[in-house]
């Protein structure tokens, strides 16, 4: 099966491409979540008495950029 050049998917008759800012939109905010949660699990293991938010934003953005970086 022919596959399409702009989004790499299966060409059918009535093949219509996403839109890519879809895909980019939830790899970001899929990699800030996850980000976020491991930054929450490594402040609770290295201060248990803080509350986790600031763990969740420096993980939350250090993933978003690492998968900003890794983006093609």
């Amino acid at each position: 099966m022919a596959t399409c050049p702009k989004c790499l998917g299966p060409l059918s008759e009535g093949h219509h491409c996403r839109p890519i800012w879809i895909k980019r939109l939830r790899r970001q905010v899929i990699a800030s979540i996850l980000g976020g949660v491991f930054g929450s699990f490594v402040q609770i293991l290295l201060e248990p008495r803080n509350l986790p938010v600031l763990g969740f934003v420096i993980g939350g953005l250090l993933f978003f950029g690492l998968s900003e970086a890794m983006r093609e």
